[in-house]
């Protein structure tokens, strides 16, 4: 089974580039301020089918940018062999986070309810992260898509465990 299909492992990022001659590689990650990249975290790579581990065996910052050192990659070859590999790290490593954040997979499936029309928008298919503020991306059981703003202005209730996410629009939000 691939990783990506694998519902116990999370992609946290993507290795990008080799930084100099030791074996350091830039990561990009997929989340904006994430605990769980740090040394000692385990992460598994695939790369032709074969799926791989290494610990992080240190870690530094440039540009903001994680820049990473794996076990077992000791020089630049060994970084660039790495290049655009996703990297994933078990579900049960995942740091838990602050009251009142989630991650984004557990919000999605979760069946967004209008409080203000009484009425049940859709289910969330995906939460945008490239504007101001998140947005969530709904569809609804036509396949219409909805996007709602991620602020409290809007949220009134957010529980993944019931697969509900409670807003309150304002009177014209879902006209056309």
């Amino acid at each position: 089974m691939a990783l990506k299909d694998d519902n116990t492992m999370v992609n946290i990022g993507r290795l990008t580039s080799a930084v100099g001659l030791k074996g350091e590689i830039k990561v990009l990650t997929y989340a904006e301020d994430s605990e769980n990249l740090h040394e000692g975290t385990v992460l598994y790579m695939e790369k032709g089918g074969t799926i791989t581990t290494a610990e992080v065996t240190g870690i530094r910052y440039q540009k903001n940018r994680p820049v990473i050192r794996l076990e077992n990659v000791t020089d630049r070859n060994g970084a660039e062999a790495l290049r655009n590999v996703e990297i994933y790290i078990s579900e049960e490593d995942l740091e838990e986070l602050p009251e009142g954040e989630y991650y984004i997979r557990d919000l999605i499936g979760c069946e967004v309810y209008d409080r203000a029309s009484g009425r049940t928008l859709g289910k969330v298919d995906d939460v945008l992260q490239n504007t101001a503020q998140s947005v969530y991306r709904v569809l609804d059981e036509t396949g219409k898509e909805i996007l709602i703003p991620a602020v409290e202005a809007f949220e009134r209730e957010i529980d993944p465990e019931r697969g509900v996410i409670e807003v309150e629009l304002i009177p014209g939000f879902l006209e056309d």
